[in-house]
């Protein structure tokens, strides 16, 4: 009864107030815990310059070092959220320097594969991270799978009794260029070809995919499905990834073509963990 009494408003108010804004945050889930504005305006700072060729490797001892400790503090307020903002003050950093050390990164081991599980955001919190239950665990995250193109976006409000889903189409976009190159210095030319011979495989940061949703769903008690009728295209930024945790931002605003309204500000960025790490107990059903 209690969780009836409790599920029910929770479906009112998505499906009357949410249900019009659905679509931007199933291109880019995020998780818990709000950071200062300052601490926005700091990393944005950081990734606003240019990507030219791929950067060092995500495995320097270095960027190594930061990366676990980022996936240790990371865990850990998962496992203890009651911890946030005191943990907040610690990642940050380490998202910052992550996100400066503009490690390339290889698609098919960081990007492909199975749900990653967002932890962590800086920005303004979401509308739909709201509406989950505090009295549960509700994993959200992303899915993609580089062979078909396409991903999942996983959002649950009551545990995996009562969650929504968004499939949709990847495709990639390029690395970002703030800078226009000149054409005319002959080792740019150089140094491009001997990045591109380095490895074929490893791509630079920051880099572009664009993200269009097809389809979504809300799903209870995992028998029960009623579709969404919700499309629109997004941009998933990639900052930093390797195959433990990823730095995700939002550099614009979706477009919205089936919907309406904003769900996410501009600017947000989203630390995903691979779900295995964080809940040994997750079991795929996407």
């Amino acid at each position: 009864i209690i969780f009836l009494m409790t599920m029910i408003p929770l479906l009112l108010v998505l499906l009357s107030a949410l249900y019009p804004r659905v679509v931007y945050c199933f291109v880019h889930p995020a998780s818990t815990n709000i950071v200062t504005g300052k601490n926005l305006q700091s990393t944005q700072n950081i990734v606003s310059t240019r990507a030219t060729s791929p950067s060092a490797i995500a495995t320097s001892s270095s960027t190594k070092e930061a990366s676990d400790e980022l996936l240790r503090l990371l865990i850990q307020k998962a496992d203890k959220p009651q911890e946030g903002d005191v943990l907040n003050k610690q990642i940050n950093p380490l998202v910052q320097t992550l996100i400066s050390s503009k490690s390339s990164f290889d698609p098919s081991k960081c990007i492909d594969g199975p749900l990653f599980a967002s932890i962590y955001f800086n920005g303004n919190t979401p509308l739909w991270e709201k509406i989950g239950s505090g009295a549960v665990r509700n994993v959200k995250g992303q899915k993609y799978d580089l062979n078909d193109n396409t991903f999942i976006n996983y959002a649950e409000i009551w545990g995996d009794s009562f969650c929504l889903k968004a499939i949709g189409e990847l495709s990639e976009v390029g690395p970002v260029q703030s800078v226009v190159e000149d054409d005319t210095n002959p080792f740019n030319t150089f140094a491009s070809l001997f990045a591109s011979k380095q490895s074929t495989s490893l791509l630079p940061t920051p880099y572009d995919y664009e993200a269009r949703v097809t389809g979504a769903s809300i799903s209870l008690w995992n028998k029960f499905t009623l579709n969404l009728s919700i499309e629109g295209t997004g941009t998933v930024r990639v900052l930093y990834a390797d195959e433990n945790l990823r730095i995700f931002l939002s550099p614009t605003d979706t477009n919205v073509t089936k919907g309406a309204g904003d769900w996410e500000s501009e600017g947000l960025i989203v630390v995903q963990v691979r779900v295995g790490l964080v809940y040994d107990d997750w079991v795929d059903k996407l």
